[in-house]
């Protein structure tokens, strides 16, 4: 065969296979738009924090990139049958055969798999739900009368009521320097706020705020019971330096020892010990701030 017929054969084979490759571009192109406007239709507004998140989602499986290559092989394989000499130009145009439609396909895939990959993203941290060994657990004797609520319309009428006698408890709280009236009135609160739970759950919208649902707290109650330790201290110490005599001061030291001791079950080992310190330091006012009267 003469130099031109091969140059003619050859110019034939190009000019089909880029007639081919036009109509494969057009068919490509009509779906990466299709695509492309479903995907901006139900697209999000992104933000710097899911950026890593998308690129995982788009990630191509190992299936896709061989489809992409197979695809992307088609125009390249096409253009080599039946042609006899090769030079630089011819793998120029084999290289950009296999890239374009490659490349469109990674993109198609990238889109679909931005659309149908379900988000991966961990969602906000929710609040952490104070497990039991954190949730304070009353004495039953002290918590008042329970289980009353046992229906929707029980709970209704017995709502307002539980509320308003933890709120009146926890108004005592803040004040009391009386360790019986304290401990008791502590564990009722907490048992009408446990029952308050009870109508929430039957439906009953319960305003309860912060400033009640700390007291089921276990370090809520330890710091309310160094505090009560030392409220009361102050009461005491105020009483035994208005005394005159050391037999009078030592018998207030001994009532504030005394006023606690029922209630030493239901405080820890660290209360404990702050309780002695203080009941030290009020015997020792009693022994040493001032001259026995005569």
């Amino acid at each position: 065969m003469s130099r031109k017929n091969k140059t003619a054969g050859y110019s034939k084979k190009y000019a089909s296979a880029m007639k081919s490759f036009d109509r494969s571009m057009d068919r490509l192109a009509h779906s990466v738009s299709r695509v492309t406007f479903s995907s901006k239709s139900t697209a999000k507004v992104q933000t710097p924090d899911s950026t890593f998140e998308e690129r995982q989602r788009a990630n191509l499986t190992g299936k896709q990139l061989l489809i992409a290559c197979a695809v992307g092989s088609i125009l390249p394989l096409m253009a080599l049958l039946g042609v006899d000499e090769i030079d630089g130009v011819f793998l120029a145009v084999l290289v950009f055969f296999f890239l374009i439609p490659f490349l469109v396909m990674v993109l198609i895939f990238k889109i679909f798999n931005l659309i149908t990959r379900p988000h991966t993203a961990q969602p906000l941290a929710a609040p952490q739900e104070e497990t039991e060994e954190s949730v304070y657990s009353p004495n039953p004797e002290w918590m008042g009368q329970t289980d009353l609520v046992n229906s929707r319309q029980n709970a209704k009428i017995l709502a307002p009521q539980f509320l308003k006698q933890a709120q009146e408890s926890a108004k005592i709280l803040q004040t009391t320097t009386e360790p019986a009236t304290f401990f008791t009135r502590y564990d009722f609160c907490v048992g009408r706020l446990i029952e308050l739970e009870k109508c929430k759950r039957y439906g009953v919208p319960v305003s309860t705020t912060s400033d009640l649902t700390k007291y089921r707290s276990i370090a809520f109650r330890d710091e309310a019971v160094n505090e009560v330790i030392h409220r009361t201290a102050d009461k005491y110490r105020t009483k035994i330096e208005s005394l005159k005599t050391q037999k009078a001061k030592k018998n207030w030291a001994e009532k504030y020892q005394q006023a606690f001791e029922p209630y030493l079950p239901y405080i820890s080992d660290k209360q404990k010990t702050v309780l002695e310190k203080v009941s030290a330091g009020l015997f020792a006012l009693a022994d040493g701030s001032c001259l026995e009267g005569e």
